[in-house]
């Protein structure tokens, strides 16, 4: 069967272009040769963290933003970033975190805070 028969629609993450196929096992691949990682969807698919993974430094930060944000460009807009950055100071001691968005009252959307929950 041809790399051309097993094409798969999308682009390399890595700038590679329109080069992903189907691969043994179910893996999407990149087929370009000079390609410096060619199983780069396959490892972000594979990637099971659905929420942001927050870093915390004496007095700085680094969100992970989960997948789901690179759709329609959400997380250019992080309500989490803009939250934290709002913040006189870092809300917990230095540190790797998940954040989980906590509704208090279900009858008022967006109602809530953002917990801290360690990630080792």
């Amino acid at each position: 069967m041809s790399t051309e028969s097993r094409s798969v629609a999308g682009r390399c993450p890595m700038g590679c272009g329109e080069t992903l196929f189907l691969a043994s096992g179910g893996c999407i691949t990149c087929c370009r040769l000079q390609c410096p990682r060619p199983d780069a969807v396959t490892v972000l698919l594979a990637d099971a963290e659905t929420e942001h993974v927050v870093i915390f430094g004496e007095t700085e930060f680094t969100v992970r933003h989960p997948l789901r944000e690179h759709l329609d460009d959400e997380l250019m807009d992080c309500e989490l970033h803009k939250h934290i950055a709002a913040m006189p100071g870092i809300p917990v001691k230095p540190g790797t975190y998940r954040a989980r968005w906590a509704d208090y009252d279900a009858a008022t959307p967006g109602y809530g805070t953002w917990t801290w929950e360690d990630v080792p």
